[in-house]
């Protein structure tokens, strides 16, 4: 997949500094792009936002706790300083609003800020992230001092990280993991980043979330997700759940694992693209 030059950027929200790369000119409606957790971070992204990128702004941000941008002092990764990191991005870049595409964990905040954001959601992408995991029910309690997780080999990270096992990819593993004794572990990537309960004391509530089927349910812009057929994200009936309940969903099934991003980018891509030009531009144009 060819990609584009990109600018790279820094963006302060709370207590962290967030590292961005941002492609494309002002044209469509602009694409937030958020990356999935075990592990991934922008650069996994740098093809499909170069794709996505050739009619309009698209920037793909490393997590709070991620790649380059800054660990959290407060341990603050609930959904709260995530959807407020959205915002602080879209006031940083000037956007009223964009759509808003997530893979695994990031699907989760994607499907968040979509519900509890929505005048700054101009549609929502989901890739292979089912509802109730990573990001929603399955994380709700305090989760701090954790230590590196020790994988004894490089193919067991990959195991671990639901890679897309291809030979050119040893550069990139290369570039987050790190040797220590007895293995290797995540170069950059916060232990505690699954903690849902910040330290310290907050002047105002945090945002509650129960389920994030119940969020879904409450998102009003037009939806595109993505299936990994080969992935154990969606139990048969989750997928059951999401025909019956959701069919104004755009269901997308992919002959591919987890790591869709690095298995199947035409295909995502190209899927995307026609959602964005069909579901998206046009009702933005007429408004």
């Amino acid at each position: 997949m060819t990609t584009q030059t990109h600018r790279t950027g820094h963006v302060i929200s709370g207590d962290v500094t967030l590292f961005y790369r941002h492609f494309g000119n002002p044209g469509g409606t602009p694409v937030i792009i958020l990356h999935g957790a075990n592990y991934y971070d922008s650069a996994d992204w740098v093809g499909i936002a170069s794709a996505l990128s050739h009619d309009r702004e698209v920037v793909v941000r490393d997590a709070r706790g991620f790649g380059q941008s800054s660990w959290s002092p407060s341990k603050s990764y609930d959904h709260e300083a995530n959807c407020r990191d959205i915002e602080a991005l879209l006031d940083h870049l000037g956007w009223d609003k964009a759509v808003i595409m997530g893979h695994s964990m990031g699907g989760g905040q994607a499907i968040v800020f979509a519900s509890r954001f929505a005048d700054r959601t101009a549609g929502l992408v989901i890739v292979d992230h089912c509802p109730g995991r990573g990001g929603g029910a399955a994380r709700t309690g305090p989760s701090v001092n954790n230590v590196p997780v020790i994988f004894p080999t490089v193919d067991a990270a990959r195991d671990a990280m639901s890679r897309h096992r291809e030979k050119s990819e040893e550069s990139r593993l290369a570039e987050i993991l790190k040797p220590v004794e007895g293995g290797f572990v995540f170069r950059s990537r916060d232990p505690d980043f699954g903690n849902q309960v910040p330290l310290g004391n907050f002047s105002t509530p945090r945002m509650e979330i129960t389920d994030t089927w119940d969020e879904l349910a409450a998102v009003r812009t037009p939806i595109l997700l993505f299936r990994a057929i080969n992935s154990d994200r969606y139990t048969p009936e989750a997928l059951d759940r999401m025909k019956a309940e959701f069919p104004h969903i755009d269901l997308v099934e992919l002959e591919t694992g987890h790591d869709v991003p690095g298995a199947a980018p035409g295909a995502l891509a190209e899927a995307t693209s026609e959602f964005l030009a069909g579901k998206i531009d046009a009702v933005h144009m007429i408004a």
